[in-house]
């Protein structure tokens, strides 16, 4: 848990020095901190005698499992096949993106948005891709080995040890500790019981959270801020209380920058345990700590952010109701028209019941064999029953403009802990029914296998092709840092097929900024949307330059971008010459031109 801790204050403590212009002090601050932590690990390793006794060898089988499954469907994304570049699931644009904003924080402060050039990176959390960065820049390690490979190895490992320490605390038994970790790294909802995905109900599971940073990172965050919170309301030691005290303020106070929607559900955890707090014991602590830690998060948040009140839509009962009747998901028509025809007739016996179906079907199906955990609920500390409570209600209420399914991932949290309620209940139960065991494991495991099944069983879903590496490569290798570059507007009717289709016929994504390290006029629009830039105007004008046949326009266009580079795949070019609009060739081969304003 202090190495959690760890992460969370050098993260901090980047940003700060990024932000001061002087981020190379990270590097005597890091070999400062190991020296100081070197000799207390040395010596804790000489005093510890570890046996390889039947606990610590369930742990390592259990822990081995768990990050090589998470692992499983990250790492093969980022590599090299016959010199392309390959990318599984979502990586192709989830992992282009963040690779992106690691460039841009290696270019230093203030950031600006590295798909939508000339703008401020607003309404994002970025602090997940400090330390990538930071690591990027001052050691010879890849982006793609950071990306794919390292970090996800050690949030694997931090997400299963939260859950463990947190559990051990809670209950002080090994048997709840490792089925918590179970439960955490294996257990999913019932999806693939049904034949249907992981998220078919709409939370998406631990499982594949490797593959979104900020997710991942949130998970285990929240984990340990309980933990600690817990830790600082049983410590009577006056100096320690106040070093607990301090830890909980930066997990708390950087949460916001690291996930929005997990600061949402701590910051209201924590109030209502705070309240409880001062109730019963007559304390302000957890309401003074709810207090300093919102201090820290606003002075984070709000230099990042614009017009955030306005992403929240009001829209009860949405999640249900798409679960319900979407195609994708379940697929009951019929169960909405029965509604719709009950509330005509004013039939509310029938309407309440078809309602409560459906809440009971999106309650239990997200949890899957979770479920058990509802034994422990009530019993549970209270800030664990109000992070749940509100991790579950406010998607029911709530939607985000622009990707009205982003607050699903509320529902992330209630999973999360329900998996650490579940694994106290099973340890419980087989202590005195054994034979259920396997049982529960086969209930478990089916997201697990139904992912690696998904993952393995199709060829990748995108690629960039050694030819456009090389154009990218050049870039990046005889631009300037400040550059400009404007790209083909993605077509998604254009869809030239293919094993695996290139990246820019599979999606719209920031593979250009991430690749040539440079900023792009505007690429990406569903990220773009996610953090409410008015990207349409831009789309525009790019559709201008690359399919208008006047060449005044397309000129016009061109200059509005302040764009010093036009870069295209052969197959997207534009239909004006551009040496006919004062254009140079900078780069060619086979697949791609790069030309360069004069």
């Amino acid at each position: 848990m202090g190495s959690v801790a760890a992460f969370a204050a050098l993260t901090l403590i980047c940003y700060i020095l990024i932000v001061l212009h002087v981020p190379f002090l990270i590097i005597p601050i890091s070999l400062i901190a190991a020296f100081f932590a070197f000799k207390p690990i040395v010596k804790t390793i000489k005093l510890t005698k570890i046996k390889l006794n039947f606990q610590t060898i369930i742990i390592l089988i259990v822990f081995t499992l768990g990050i090589t499954g998470q692992m499983a469907v990250i790492s093969p994304s980022g590599v090299f096949k016959n010199g392309d570049l390959l990318f599984w699931s979502s990586h192709g644009h989830d992992a282009t993106w963040h690779i992106a904003l690691m460039e841009e924080i290696k270019r230093g402060w203030p950031f600006q948005n590295p798909i939508f050039s000339g703008e401020k990176l607003t309404n994002y959390h970025f602090f997940s891709d400090i330390l990538p960065a930071m690591v990027s820049k001052y050691l010879p390690i890849s982006n793609l080995n950071l990306y794919f490979r390292i970090f996800p190895f050690f949030y694997s490992l931090f997400l299963g040890a939260s859950a463990y320490f947190l559990t051990k605390k809670l209950t002080k038994s090994f048997s709840a500790s490792i089925w918590a970790t179970i439960f955490t790294y294996f257990a999913g909802s019932f999806g693939y019981v049904i034949g249907k995905g992981e998220s078919v109900f709409w939370a998406t599971q631990p499982q594949s959270a490797s593959g979104n940073p900020p997710q991942i990172i949130s998970d285990f965050l929240v984990l340990t801020i309980i933990y600690f919170v817990i830790l600082l309301g049983e410590q009577r030691n006056k100096s320690k209380s106040r070093i607990i005290f301090a830890i909980c303020t930066i997990f708390v106070g950087t949460l916001v920058s690291f996930k929005v929607y997990a600061a949402v559900v701590v910051f209201g955890g924590l109030a209502v345990a705070g309240i409880w707090q001062l109730i019963k014991e007559r304390k302000l602590q957890l309401l003074i700590l709810t207090l300093v830690s919102g201090i820290l998060a606003l002075v984070l948040y709000l230099p990042n952010t614009s017009n955030s009140a306005s992403f929240l839509i009001f829209q009860p009962w949405w999640y249900i109701r798409t679960m319900i009747v979407e195609p994708s998901r379940l697929n009951l028509l019929d169960w909405e028209l029965r509604r719709q025809t009950y509330i005509y007739e004013h039939n509310w016996k029938r309407v309440i019941w078809l309602e409560g179906m459906g809440f009971l079907i999106f309650f239990f199906g997200n949890l899957g064999v979770r479920f058990i955990g509802l034994w422990d609920f009530l019993k549970s500390h209270i800030i664990f029953k109000a992070i749940i409570v509100l991790s579950f209600i406010l998607p029911l209420l709530f939607l985000q403009k622009g990707v009205a399914s982003n607050t699903s991932q509320f529902l992330q949290y209630f999973v999360l802990l329900f998996g650490i309620l579940a694994g106290i209940t099973t340890a419980k139960i087989v202590a005195k029914l054994k034979f259920l065991i396997p049982i529960i494991i086969v209930l478990m495991i089916p997201t697990q296998i139904g992912l690696l099944r998904e993952f393995y069983s199709r060829p990748a879903f995108a690629k960039i092709t050694s030819s456009e590496l090389l154009a990218l490569e050049f870039i990046k290798d005889n631009t300037s840092p400040d550059t400009v570059i404007v790209t083909p507007p993605y077509n998604q009717y254009l869809n030239l097929g293919g094993i695996t289709p290139n990246i820019w016929d599979w999606f719209d994504t920031s593979y250009l900024s991430a690749f040539s390290a440079r900023r792009t006029y505007f690429d990406d629009y569903e990220q773009a949307d996610i953090m409410n830039y008015n990207w349409r105007l831009r789309e525009e004008v790019k559709k201008i330059i690359f399919e208008n046949v006047d060449q005044e326009k397309v000129k016009t266009a061109l200059l509005q971008t302040s764009s010093n580079i036009l870069y295209f795949p052969k197959v997207l070019r534009p239909k004006v010459d551009p040496e006919s609009i004062g254009l140079t060739l900078f780069f060619e081969n086979e697949e791609t031109e790069v030309w360069k304003a004069n």
